[in-house]
């Protein structure tokens, strides 16, 4: 009997990946047709969770089954900066250990700090991608800042702005005062809640208002052109209710955006505090005046009130309407409070001089992309959501107020600045002599480029754009699978197709399957404040990395959510013993047999033959749509049911009760052909046992 251990041992798990990859196993290899995953890149900001664990054992599946297939697989790891993310940890980080906030640090030590956090995290990553059996050529690893990265993105800065697709402007933007940026209104949520709405006289006119601490910004008082009551109104001016502004009178303008069965049927224009108000003033040729700063704390303009925070402002404001007699009544009113994705804090519309992408100029095209089927979405229903997000898009604030990023390729002219002029050029590299002076020594634009920039162009930049030569590129792109979570669609998905539409002419992908969340087993999301968190290397640990990956897959479906629990490892754990057990079994038989089909078959082999071929035929049709999780259901069932329990069993006792050595060994032989078909088949799902019988058993 050959001296094949009992049971089969995870701990080795690491070296047996160590040694696949030093035979260069997830190299592209061969001549057949080119297949690529170029992997999301996870946040560089603690460890893999178990979102992570479901997406990226998704994609080395299909990595693995394209491979079984024959095709030139390349699955491409890398990792993103998270520049918002990071900072704000850094920030912690340093005023924890040495109790002092980034400014005072100063750029250039702070960012020293940044790559320590890096340096410390990137291999922690790289080793947790490894124990999950990620199946990528590491010969090819990218990350978001890396030197080629920050090419990419330069270049794609100066190709846009060229075209005249980035553009510097004031507008109004969204605003957190917390971490004193500008950010997307994709980073921004909204809670809903009850709010007061203030009824405030401004002359023969009543206003109603949540914001009455923005008055100071008012500039008109606005009705519908349709409304009988203000008819006589328009075009008047009525009184400033509060004294502290030198402005005494605001026009009345009339505009249809006004919604007459909102309060009163009025409302104040502030433009530099609201997106509509902004909009309505551009259209009236309306002033813009700030009452806040970029703290959140009313402006000078606001006399005795300045400095103050707005929400602190609003009750002492509101006690002084009260006192002038100006507060007509008051009333509940259900709103939503934009809050920042990253701070908690509540975001501002603010006017500030930004960097903006006109993706408003693209979205045609990448609409167009999806509805033709040129990129499949999994599942289908999303492409409403995505339609929906493109149709309703505005241009985008792609400059971010932070240390930590990619740094604007702009350059101004200092001698102008210390004019009051902003002369600046768009370019790679900062030019060694100054185009409008001559003489001084250019500065460059001191923000950074929201991440989601960088990250849009992960499918191409990677495999070696802007080169577009680049033999990756010629061979890989445009990528054939990207899986992600339905909730950064718009942050990644989509921005990603009008990034690579816009710089290569192509689409970045042809499919995308959208995961659902994994919730606890009530159905909760998973959260370390509620403490029902549970840690994918814990778990890898406990269970071994091919019940995790089957634990994980085996619920999961295109676009649901899913209830997990350790539960569904054991039963996987169990799949991995009974697979080594049956294996073990078959590699153990001294009969002599081969992996040779025996010509001759009885009626029950000959019907299991039959019922594996129709597995493999659904295998293939499984993976066509992306329905992993019936693939492998079906070959768990399978391997426990028709080979473990029937057929091991039926062979079993032909083998050691008969008295026929021929038919023990075509015995043998058959059971060593259908063992090594299924093992091929679950490969693709666990890897690392299914590596170690054919190590240890030769099978």
């Amino acid at each position: 009997m050959k001296d094949i251990p009992t049971r089969y041992d995870h701990s080795n798990e690491l070296a047996t990946y160590e040694r696949w990859e030093q035979e260069g196993l997830f190299e592209p290899h061969g001549e057949g047709e080119p297949f690529s995953i170029v992997i999301p890149p996870p946040n560089v900001t603690g460890d893999l969770h178990l979102g992570h664990g479901l997406s990226y054992t998704t994609q080395d599946v299909m990595g693995r089954h394209q491979r079984r297939l024959g095709k030139k697989v390349l699955v491409l790891p890398g990792a993103d900066h998270a520049a918002i993310a990071v900072q704000a940890l850094v920030e912690k980080k340093i005023q924890k250990e040495k109790g002092v906030t980034r400014s005072q640090m100063g750029r250039e030590e702070f960012l020293k700090e940044v790559w320590d956090w890096i340096d410390h995290y990137m291999p922690r990553l790289k080793t947790a991608f490894r124990r999950l059996g990620l199946g990528a050529d590491w010969t090819r690893f990218r990350f978001t800042m890396d030197e080629h990265s920050q090419q990419a993105v330069r270049a794609a800065f100066v190709e846009l702005y060229k075209k005249g697709l980035i553009y510097r402007s004031e507008y109004l933007i969204n605003w957190d005062p917390r971490l004193q940026t500008a950010v997307s209104d994709d980073e921004v949520n909204h809670q809903e809640t009850t709010s007061k709405l203030y009824w405030i006289k401004y002359g023969p006119v009543t206003v109603a208002t949540q914001r009455p601490e923005t008055m100071f910004g008012d500039v008109a008082v606005a009705v519908h052109p349709d409304d009988h009551r203000y008819k006589d109104l328009i075009g008047k001016t009525v009184p400033m209710t509060l004294p502290d502004r030198s402005v005494k009178n605001l026009p009345v303008i009339a505009d249809e955006f006004v919604d007459p069965e909102f309060g009163s049927g009025a409302v104040k224009i502030t433009p530099a505090h609201d997106p509509e108000d902004f909009e309505a003033a551009k259209r009236h040729k309306l002033p813009i005046v700030s009452a806040l700063d970029k703290y959140a704390k009313l402006t000078e303009i606001a006399g005795e009130f300045a400095g103050l925070k707005a929400s602190e402002a609003r009750e002492k404001i509101v006690a002084k309407l009260d006192e002038l007699k100006l507060i007509e009544k008051t009333t509940d009113h259900p709103t939503r409070i934009p809050v920042g994705e990253r701070s908690g804090a509540v975001i501002e519309p603010m006017i500030s001089t930004q960097w903006f992408m006109k993706v408003t100029e693209l979205k045609e095209d990448a609409i167009e992309a999806v509805d033709s089927g040129a990129i499949q979405f999994h599942p289908k229903s999303i492409q409403k959501v995505y339609f929906h997000w493109l149709e309703n898009l505005h241009d985008w604030c792609i400059s971010r107020q932070l240390w930590w990023g990619h740094e604007v390729p702009a350059f101004y002219c200092v001698k102008s600045r210390e004019a009051g002029r902003d002369d600046f050029v768009v370019e790679e590299i900062k030019p060694d002599k100054c185009p409008f002076c001559g003489s001084c020594e250019m500065e460059q634009d001191s923000d950074v480029l929201d991440t989601w920039f960088s990250s849009g162009l992960w499918p191409f930049s990677t495999l070696g754009w802007p080169d577009k030569n680049a033999a990756d590129l010629k061979e890989f792109f445009p990528t054939d699978f990207l899986m992600t979570g339905a909730d950064i669609l718009f942050f990644w998905v989509a921005r990603m197709i009008l990034l690579s539409q816009a710089l290569t002419e192509q689409i970045p992908f042809k499919t995308v399957y959208f995961h659902g969340l994994i919730l606890d087993e009530n159905g909760q999301k998973m959260s370390k404040s509620k403490g029902n968190v549970l840690d994918l290397m814990t778990l890898i640990d406990k269970y071994g990395t091919d019940a995790v990956r089957m634990g994980l897959l085996g619920s999961a479906t295109a676009g649901q959510n899913q209830r997990f629990s350790e539960q569904k490892l054991l039963k996987y754990r169990n799949f991995v013993t009974k697979i080594w057990n049956a294996s073990r079994f078959v590699a153990t038989l001294e009969t002599g047999g081969e992996d040779v089909l025996p010509k001759k078959l009885d009626e029950k082999e000959k019907a299991f033959l039959t019922t594996l071929e129709k597995l493999e035929t659904r295998n293939a049709e499984h993976f066509a749509k992306f329905q992993f999780n019936l693939a492998l259901e079906e070959l768990y069932d399978f391997f426990w049911n028709n080979f473990a329990a029937d057929l091991l069993e039926y062979e079993k006792t032909a083998i050691r009760e008969g008295n026929d050595p021929e038919r023990a060994k075509y015995g043998h032989c058959f059971l060593l052909h259908a063992l090594k078909r299924q093992l091929s088949l679950i490969s693709d799902f666990a890897p690392y046992v299914t590596d170690e019988i054919k190590r240890s058993m030769s099978l």
